[in-house]
């Protein structure tokens, strides 16, 4: 039995990064960047108007003068124009170019139009490129606007859109396959015998890692039957790129996950780690056309094995898809726990942010790690380490949210 930091490490330090495919930016939302995007021109690529106004030479006003003869309009989308002469203005609509010789804008508020001409009041504070957005002073032409290996959100694909990019490299979305065993087990709109449950692990994994970003998901349900399990998994196995198992892990009569992949050709690097709850966890990878590729055989029980996705799988996704490790979250205890197991806990709580900013967790009393209806009501877990008993009020831990 490994810690769970040997877990972490194994896992992270097997799994490689998978292909690029190259996709239209409206379906790039939520993928991994595999390239640089870099300004094709310069940002903004002219001098632009800030505000509805007119545009004057600040110099003029700076001398005395307060009447401006109106010599036309210069409107967002049009090209740029120029002042008749220094002492005239033009009407400048938000985003136009700064007409040549104008150097600044005079806000409408500030001013009063009467007969075409724009009469301004004393003790405006007007100087070189007031209300300007100068050209260039976002970015120079040829800047590296976003680094690859991050995730595009909407504020990403703004800046793509920007220079052109109708098309980028992200990282291919991995086809994963969620598979749950178990005679037991029945569909969520059967009526249950006393005798059964209705599957509920399958369709939370396939949720959590849809709203983690892998929409690229499947489930799979496989009675308590050998050869079934066999000829399914190895059938996945030809067309998927990961396998996530829950259920049938342990040593159990019926557990014939481990015993099938080994079988199968699967290697396994670990089956059981010192932590509570998900003591039977189990992960290897199987190969083909040259990738190795991850399996996971997470705990039957729901909250042992939503914890372990949130755990290990989904960070292990995010690395293969490119992603850099997420900055870590932590939450203070709000009073004193004892804990004697030589087993890492997996702590659900509810977290409460505090005016200071500090994250507080407060843990939940729930029955076992079947208990996923107090769970339901937590915000996440506090990782307490193995190698402590006593936990004080006021220590902070790391603190794992769920998905959303």
């Amino acid at each position: 039995m490994i810690t769970v930091q040997e877990a972490e490490k194994l896992i992270l330090d097997s799994i490689g990064e998978i292909d690029p495919e190259t996709v239209a930016i409206d379906a790039a939302l939520g993928r991994c960047l595999r390239e640089p995007i870099n300004a094709d021109r310069a940002l903004p690529p002219f001098d632009r108007a800030t505000m509805d106004g007119i545009a004057i030479n600040s110099s003029t006003y700076n001398t005395g003068q307060r009447k401006f003869k109106i010599g036309g309009t210069a409107p967002a989308g049009a090209p740029q124009q120029a002042l008749p002469e220094l002492k005239a203005c033009l009407e400048i609509m938000t985003g136009a170019p700064l007409p040549q010789m104008a150097d600044c804008v005079v806000k409408i508020e500030d001013l009063e139009i009467k007969d075409d001409t724009a009469i301004l009041p004393d003790g405006l504070q007007l100087d070189f490129h007031t209300a300007v957005h100068a050209q260039g002073s976002d970015c120079k032409s040829g800047a590296e606007l976003l680094s690859p290996n991050r995730k595009l959100t909407a504020k990403e694909i703004a800046i793509a859109a920007s220079v052109g990019k109708a098309e980028v490299s992200v990282s291919r979305s991995p086809r994963i396959a969620i598979v749950s065993t178990g005679d037991e087990l029945v569909s969520i709109e059967q009526t249950p015998e006393p005798h059964q449950i209705r599957r509920s692990n399958d369709l939370t994994l396939s949720t959590a890692l849809v709203s983690a970003g892998f929409p690229n998901v499947e489930r799979v349900h496989i009675p308590d039957d050998q050869e079934q399990i066999e000829t399914q998994l190895r059938e996945l196995m030809q067309r998927c790129d990961s396998i996530i198992l829950a259920g049938g892990v342990s040593k159990g009569k019926y557990d014939y996950i481990p015993e099938t992949l080994a079988k199968l050709g699967v290697s396994i690097r670990f089956q059981w780690v010192s932590q509570r709850p998900g003591k039977p966890m189990w992960y290897g990878q199987f190969s083909r056309d040259g990738a190795r590729l991850p399996v996971f055989a997470l705990p039957g029980n729901p909250v042992s094995c939503f914890t372990c996705l949130r755990r290990y799988v989904i960070p292990a996704l995010e690395k293969w898809i490119g992603l850099p490790p997420a900055k870590p979250c932590y939450a203070k205890l709000n009073h004193d726990l004892t804990f004697k197991p030589e087993l890492t806990l997996f702590l659900p709580a509810v977290a409460e942010p505090k005016a200071s900013g500090e994250l507080w967790a407060t843990p939940a009393l729930f029955n076992t790690s079947g208990d996923f209806v107090s769970v339901a009501k937590t915000d996440g877990f506090i990782e307490l380490p193995k190698s402590r008993k006593i936990f004080p009020e006021g220590e902070a831990f790391q603190f794992y949210p769920w998905p959303i």
